[in-house]
């Protein structure tokens, strides 16, 4: 048995005015990140142009854009993009020390340990978006049709797809913690999971068609990796 929770009760002005700050701090680091990431967009544009070579392989399809401010408006889209990737261990590191006050000493050894391990997954996440999906999707566009048509490339797109891939790998990454904390609550089980798997399947592929609509092959991929890192979940739950 759990002991008794002997915290004193604070008023809720004074919760609020906590989770303001957490929340101040990390939109201002959002901010300052997404400024920096701007300035050095010249210095980034080999590192983000990486998975369109590597995907046309010995292809030339040049990237270009068709309106003046089109340049700036593709930089400041990808820039946001990687300065959210960036902010999101930040953001779930302010969220933990909102919350481990009320916690007791067994549940902060455990929530440290996910803590960190939600670390390593964001960044397992980041390189399979960038060195596997990334190119494998754009490779798979450009190649479709491409003995009958010429790709017209626009970077505002590409840029705009790229940043989108890298932060919806980064943030399925982490379905394996969520769905051990959901175990370790009491909320999901492995019994639960098999007597509904179904159902489990066909809300893992909308959530799947709803962040990628009218791209089947985004669709399997994400699929796939779901129903991956849902299971992972269950044995994090064992170990943890």
């Amino acid at each position: 048995m759990l002991p008794h929770r002997d915290l004193p009760r604070l008023p809720l002005e004074v919760h609020l005015a906590e989770l303001r700050k957490r929340l101040l701090v990390t939109i201002s680091v959002l901010f300052f990140l997404w400024c920096l990431l701007f300035v050095l967009f010249p210095h980034l544009t080999p590192f983000l142009l990486w998975p369109y070579r590597r995907a046309m392989g010995q292809g030339k399809i040049p990237l270009v854009f068709t309106t003046l401010p089109e340049g700036i408006m593709a930089a400041l889209k990808a820039t946001f993009f990687l300065a959210l990737i960036l902010t999101l261990p930040l953001a779930i590191y302010q969220g933990w020390s909102y919350i481990s006050p009320g916690l007791y000493p067994q549940e902060k050894r455990v929530g440290k340990r996910l803590l960190i391990l939600s670390f390593f997954l964001m960044l397992f996440g980041l390189a399979l978006g960038y060195f596997v999906w990334l190119p494998v999707l754009l490779h798979f566009f450009l190649s479709f049709g491409y003995a009958h048509f010429e790709a017209n490339l626009r970077v505002q797109n590409y840029l705009a797809f790229l940043g989108k891939t890298l932060l919806v790998s980064t943030l399925v990454a982490e379905i394996p913690l969520g769905v051990a904390l959901l175990v370790k609550v009491k909320v999901l089980s492995r019994g639960l999971f098999s007597r509904k798997k179904w159902y489990f399947l066909g809300g893992i592929y909308l959530l799947a068609l709803f962040l990628v609509p009218g791209d089947f092959l985004s669709q399997i991929l994400l699929f796939l990796s779901f129903y991956v890192l849902l299971e992972l979940g269950f044995v994090l739950a064992k170990i943890f």
